[in-house]
């Protein structure tokens, strides 16, 4: 069984999707790091800091398990978007990608008694200009929470987007063809 060390929705659904048997455990991290780097190398960072805590609070519990580290972060010509902290941030972070494009890069470590895989996928979704009511509604309904760069192609951002260079599970969050491979 897998054990999946993140709060994420996305990522359970994806999991349970592709009929992967896991269990979810939350964590709060802390993935405040700094972003004056390479976004490839800042999210590869960020999983690598996710495992260092889970193991160093819960390590004992999990001893010999398989474990599945994540984290998604968004970037427009290499500015890092990580999730939106208020409203303001969530405008500003969405002024950015109006009728433009994002790179989603999404990274996960999978942590396993035998052997460790690392793997750092991208998908890059090109937009058309958003609706200015349905970035109002979205934005003001708190749909944006929890989503790095306030993307969630699963329900705003579908209706805009325009062309898809990458798999749909890397834009949601967890790179799942590349993970089964190694399962």
């Amino acid at each position: 069984m897998l054990i999946l060390a993140s709060s994420s929705i996305s990522r359970a659904n994806l999991l349970k999707t592709a009929k992967i048997n896991f269990r979810q455990v939350s964590f709060d991290y802390d993935e405040n790091l700094n972003k004056n780097i390479s976004p490839f190398l800042y999210v590869q960072k960020i999983v690598l800091e996710k495992e260092r805590q889970f193991l160093s609070t819960l390590g004992k519990d999990f001893q010999n398990q398989n474990l599945l580290f994540a984290d998604s972060i968004v970037c427009i010509d290499e500015k890092i978007l990580t999730k939106a902290k208020d409203k303001k941030e969530a405008y500003e972070m969405l002024a950015f990608q109006n009728g433009k494009y994002a790179s989603i890069l999404s990274a996960f470590l999978l942590a396993k008694p035998e052997k460790r895989v690392f793997s750092l996928s991208k998908t890059t979704l090109y937009f058309k200009n958003f609706d200015e009511n349905a970035l109002r509604d979205y934005v003001e309904n708190d749909l944006y929470k929890g989503k790095a760069g306030c993307i969630m192609c699963e329900g705003f951002h579908q209706n805009f987007i325009t062309q898809q260079v990458g798999n749909l599970s890397t834009a949601l969050g967890l790179d799942i063809q590349t993970l089964k491979a190694y399962l």
